[in-house]
């Protein structure tokens, strides 16, 4: 980010964890509590938490009703699937925004179609990331003009990216297929986990390899480590 301060005290931090109106989530503890303590200096929150996990994040969410989730690239590419279900579940006028600058477009892609309410980037300045949180709070996407070059914002509100035909073939549930497959998960794991048949599940396989362009399931593996979907 393009300015920063100096980090907040625990007992700053800790004072702000029972009613949240923002969630800052990153797996670098100190960046996180840095860009905490400058949207509580900017004024546009009464109240910021902060995670460093995912399981700290989908505890406080459980927790609490934060107006927005402000989320690093790292927590949301690990734990797309659980975090985006709790939220599913949770959200109510909840809105879950995503720093992007470090996602893949495979990764962009599969986040976009998961109801972003906000693209950020960390090159912007903290008082425009701020500003650009508080226009999500009151129900207005955004995207970072550092982004518009990978993403477009759609006068419906939607989001749109520059990611390759290979993804856009792909629906929900099909996502949600390859991702367990690739992960090392059997047919019969998927298919209970996802509560469809095993038929199905291959029946999902054969459409994902063939859009693709996989051959089996050790190149399905290979592809979704390449496009930093899931790690090695």
């Amino acid at each position: 980010m393009s300015s920063t301060l100096d980090r907040p005290t625990d007992s700053v931090m800790s004072s702000h964890l029972q009613s949240a109106d923002a969630i800052v989530a990153d797996s670098n503890r100190v960046n996180c509590e840095s860009v905490a303590w400058c949207l509580n200096a900017y004024g546009g929150f009464r109240n910021v938490s902060t995670a460093s996990s995912s399981s700290e994040l989908l505890q406080a969410i459980r927790s609490q009703r934060p107006r927005v989730v402000l989320v690093g690239e790292r927590l949301v590419t690990a734990n797309l699937r659980d975090l985006f279900a709790e939220l599913a579940v949770r959200l109510g006028e909840t809105r879950i925004v995503v720093f992007a600058d470090g996602l893949t477009d495979r990764q962009l892609d599969l986040v976009v179609n998961n109801r972003v309410s906000g693209l950020l980037s960390r090159q912007d300045f903290m008082r425009t990331i701020s500003e650009q949180l508080i226009q999500v709070a009151a129900g207005k996407p955004v995207l970072s003009e550092c982004l518009s070059g990978r993403v477009s914002l759609g006068s419906d509100g939607r989001f749109r990216c520059s990611a390759s035909a290979q993804l856009r073939k792909l629906t929900d549930r099909q996502w949600d297929v390859l991702l367990r497959i690739a992960e090392g998960g059997r047919v019969s794991e998927v298919a209970e986990a996802l509560a469809i048949s095993e038929k199905a599940v291959e029946s999902h396989k054969y459409r994902i390899m063939r859009a693709i362009g996989a051959s089996d399931r050790v190149d399905l593996c290979r592809w979704a480590i390449r496009e930093g979907l899931i790690e090695a």
